[in-house]
């Protein structure tokens, strides 16, 4: 690089440095899963947590006209969608009577009575979905300052309102049931830190009487839940956990007042509740206090300050974000859902079971405001209408959604990347394993690289196509490097597959390893079979572009014996897909494995461009260096500190001119190459530096 192109660049890195919030890149670097683990007595299976999303008003917002798609932009089923982005359980708000007495006019807010939740479970059991019940026991919004009783109640005794809530909950229970919707957990009231339908604690100066009566109201909700299913979690839902003394006072007044429950829940809100680092602890506490699971119920985060309707946004400007650091965007969202999960993971024993986004889907109705008024007052998906005035005379005629701007999808119904943040929730009841340390890749040609651009016959592997388009290797869809095996069929197939043989030195374990993604309709099967007959499968669905899958299995081979690695492939109509990055490797036994050293199973990838820029450096030569590195791979990081910023910027920068005091490993050499072409220089550095801003994003 010419000095001054250098300082060039480097200038525009200072000054990217100090204008700029530097976070770490979705797009240049993903999020590693967040994994839960010692999860027990959970309806999930393998340990799943709850990966969940409250749509309460998406009935009212169809009806108003609302329509949702899915990522390529075909208008789809919402619950269809909300599974495909990896969702497992749906939260639903029911009201007893939230319409006018007499003239039937909806109070707003979704008007989610009975029929809307029997409305929400039958397109639950139809997606696969399960269903998280929440019980207000009010007719229209319920919260730590607004506790009424439903207006049928409102004169009962505390007595009365016990049989009432059992009444109530047992019918609405088999209602949900009857269409065929799989209840996993139910909520005794909404965020009751001060009481529950019209029994309040101030009223009775927060003594053991009114704590006693309020007790009686839950343990009947309760034990309608538990004569329904024993299965079924019970929970119950506080907020304000940045109010540590607060929460820890509400969980020892259930232990003493004998409230029968299975999960402490509680709202968390980044910009209110303060830090997710105390979030963790207060949860830890109670769990390890009172042996309750715990969970988030509701949660969010803005991806703009854009408000698409005429009420006004709960957050709308850098003012309402209150400290918390996060970026207002689509991947700020992702940011923070991703150390969400990761703080309720952390509760120890495998306690927290997850957390709810709460009205991901909360869209506008209409840009028109009289046509969006007459849709609101007829179907009831605003915020209020003047009619709920009747039961709350504080309720405001507010129509729209102050949660747009805080959704997950965009204003015209289709999703945002955050939306699939939650496929990088998983589940785990089985101990942490320990790492599995692999020889060197036995592939000649493991990424598709050695032929050096197209081929339909690619060194060292045999391919056969029943794809109507192409199966054939192309620089499409790669992972790394410049190539990549990919198919493509305008009418659907099965059975194209790509195999390749190596030969085992040594008896023992050989792990398969390979990169794939394809789209929903496509399927894959890989299989390990030696020439002794032993033979191990792994299946799976695509799922979407983009979206990678690490496919692995095992082959115990004898010494001599031959391994085949065979991937075949299978898809609807407009199918597509790619594998990258494939591997054939020993495992090296723990016993022979060295205390200080790692050997690393990262796939080889051969170069094929030799640059002509004369400080272009080679990114695959090898170094021991490489062994004490850690093995991920993310995109830009030279420095290997997990994330890619301006840092890295100016290292490749003055690495690449010659600066002897510049060094980077060969781990970051491969990390470093953004545009994958097998060279380091200052066109790396250009393309990092445009990802950082926001500019481009890397692949």
């Amino acid at each position: 690089m010419k000095p001054t192109a250098l300082l060039s660049v480097l200038t525009a890195a200072v000054m990217l440095a100090g204008s700029l919030r530097l976070l770490p890149v979705q797009t240049v670097c993903a999020a590693k899963p967040v994994v839960f683990t010692g999860i027990s007595g959970l309806p999930f299976e393998n340990g799943e947590p709850f990966k969940g999303a409250d749509v309460s008003s998406v009935i009212a917002l169809e009806q108003s006209g609302v329509r949702f798609y899915d990522s390529s932009g075909n208008e789809q089923d919402i619950f269809v969608t909300l599974k495909d982005a990896g969702v497992n359980c749906i939260r639903v708000r029911i009201w007893n009577d939230p319409t006018a007495s007499g003239s039937g006019i909806t109070y707003g807010g979704g008007a989610n009575d009975a029929a809307h939740a029997e409305a929400i479970a039958e397109r639950c059991a139809a997606a696969g979905l399960k269903l998280f019940a929440d019980f207000h026991y009010s007719d229209f919004w319920a919260d730590p300052g607004k506790q009424r009783a439903p207006k049928a109640w409102a004169n009962y005794s505390v007595s009365q309102k016990a049989d009432a809530i059992y009444q109530f909950t047992s019918e609405t229970l088999q209602k949900l049931k009857k269409t065929g919707v799989d209840i996993a957990m139910v909520q005794i009231g909404n965020e009751t830190n001060n009481g529950m339908c019209g029994v309040m604690l101030a009223d009775g100066n927060w003594g053991d009487a009114v704590w006693n009566d309020l007790a009686q109201l839950w343990n009947a909700g309760s034990k309608a839940v538990r004569d329904f299913d024993g299965d079924v979690l019970v929970a119950l839902h506080f907020t304000n956990p940045e109010k540590a003394s607060n929460m820890q006072y509400l969980a020892k007044m259930l232990n003493q007042t004998h409230v029968d429950y299975d999960v402490f829940a509680t709202s968390y809100y980044p910009y209110w509740h303060g830090t997710l680092s105390n979030l963790t602890s207060v949860l830890g506490s109670i769990a390890r206090t009172y042996g309750k699971k715990t969970l988030v119920a509701e949660t969010s985060w803005a991806y703009t300050f854009l408000n698409y309707d005429y009420g006004p946004n709960t957050i709308s400007q850098m003012a309402d974000l209150g400290g918390a650091d996060y970026d207002v965007s689509a991947d700020g969202q992702t940011e923070y859902l991703t150390d969400l999960f990761r703080a309720v993971a952390n509760v120890p024993d495998g306690m927290g079971i997850g957390a709810f986004y709460w009205e991901p889907a909360w869209l506008p109705v209409s840009r028109d405001y009289q046509t969006a008024a007459k849709l609101w007052k007829e179907y009831g998906g605003g915020w209020a209408y003047e009619a709920a005035q009747e039961y709350d005379p504080d309720a405001k005629d507010a129509g729209g959604s102050g949660w747009d701007n805080q959704a997950l999808f965009s204003e015209d119904g289709k999703p945002l990347s955050s939306l699939y943040v939650f496929r990088n929730i998983t589940g785990s009841t089985a101990p942490e394993q320990p790492e599995i340390k692999t020889g060197k890749n036995l592939l000649q040609n493991p990424g598709f690289e050695a032929d050096g651009g197209w081929s339909d016959r690619p060194t060292g592997w045999t391919l056969h196509s029943t794809a109507a388009d192409h199966f054939d290797v192309r620089a499409e869809d790669v992972r790394s490097g410049s190539y990549a095996l990919h198919w493509y069929s305008k009418t659907a197939f099965s059975g194209s597959y790509a195999e390749t043989t190596v030969r085992a030195a040594e008896s023992g374990t050989y792990r398969c390893t390979l990169a794939l993604q394809a789209d929903e309709s496509a399927s894959y099967t890989v299989t390990a079979e030696t020439s002794g007959g032993k033979r191990e499968t792994v299946s799976g669905k695509g799922q979407g572009w983009s979206q990678w899958m690490y496919p692995e299995l095992n082959a115990e081979a004898a010494a001599g014996e031959t391994i085949t690695l065979r991937i075949t492939v299978s898809g609807g109509d407009g199918t597509y897909g790619s594998v990258d990055d494939c591997s054939i490797a020993a495992v090296i036994p723990a016993e022979t494995q060295p205390l200080t050293t790692t050997v690393s199973s990262t796939t080889e990838t051969e170069p094929t461009t030799t640059s002509t820029t004369a400080t272009a450096v080679s990114v695959t030569e090898t170094s021991t260096a490489e062994s004490t590195e850690p093995p991920a791979f993310c995109i830009g990081d030279a420095t290997l500190d997990g994330i890619a910023d301006v840092s890295d910027c100016v290292l490749i920068l003055r690495f690449c001119s010659g600066d002897t005091e510049a060094s980077i490993t060969d781990t970051g050499k491969r990390n470093a190459d953004c545009n994958h072409d097998g060279n380091l220089n200052d066109d790396d550095a250009a393309l990092l530096l445009r990802a950082i801003a926001k500019l481009t994003v890397l692949e």
